[in-house]
C-alpha cells in the first residue's frame, strides 16, 4: 500500500537531498513546495508568500491523494516547521485512510550552516549565469529569522529522525 512522507526540518537540513535518496528506495514521486512556488512567481512575494505558499500546499496535498490512488508512494518536500503543520498534514492523509509518516531530518548547526553557505554561493554563480532562474538565496538574517520560526519536533509528532550518519 502506497503511502505519504512528509519531511520535517529546517532550511538546508538535508530534505531535498535525503528526498532524493529515498525515492529511489521506495519508488516514490516527490511533491517540493519550494519547487512549485518558484515555478508559479517571484521567490519573494512579501507578505503574499504565506497565503501562496497554503494554496499550493493544499494543491499539493490533493495531487498527493490522486498519486497514492495509483499506488505509488509521495514524499512531501516542505519544512513543516510548526507542531501545528505536522498535525495537519498528518491528520489531512489519516483522515483520508492513506497512511503518512514523519520524517525529521536533522543536522548539526554547524553543518546545516555551512552546506547553506555553499549552496548559496552556487545559487549566486547560477543567477549570475542565468538571471531568469528562481533560486532561494538565504542570507544570515533570513536564516536566522527563519530558524526563530522553528519548534522542534516532539517524539509524539514523527515517526524517523534522519541525521547526519542516516543518510550521508
Amino acid at each position: 500500500m502506497a503511502k505519504v512522507i512528509v519531511l520535517c526540518g529546517k532550511i538546508a537540513s538535508g530534505k531535498s537531498f535525503y528526498a532524493d535518496r529515498l525515492k529511489e528506495k521506495i519508488k516514490a514521486i516527490i511533491l517540493s513546495l519550494d519547487s512549485l512556488m518558484l515555478k508559479l512567481s517571484d521567490s519573494c512575494l512579501g507578505k503574499k508568500h504565506d497565503d501562496i505558499a497554503d494554496r499550493c500546499q493544499k494543491y499539493l496535498y490533493e495531487l498527493a491523494e490522486q498519486i497514492i490512488k495509483t499506488g505509488t508512494n509521495v514524499i512531501i518536500d516542505y519544512g513543516y516547521w510548526s507542531r501545528k503543520e505536522r498535525l495537519k498534514a498528518r491528520n489531512y492523509f489519516l483522515e483520508r485512510g492513506i497512511e503518512v509518516e514523519i520524517h525529521y531530518i536533522k543536522k548539526s548547526e554547524e553543518t546545516r550552516i555551512k552546506q547553506l553557505e555553499e549552496r548559496n554561493i552556487i545559487f549566486e554563480d547560477r543567477y549570475k549565469k542565468n538571471p531568469n532562474e528562481r533560486l532561494y538565496i538565504i542570507n544570515h538574517e533570513l536564516r536566522e529569522r527563519l530558524d526563530a520560526k522553528f519548534e522542534e519536533p516532539l517524539a509524539d509528532e514523527i515517526d524517523q529522525i534522519i541525521d547526519e550518519k542516516s543518510y550521508n
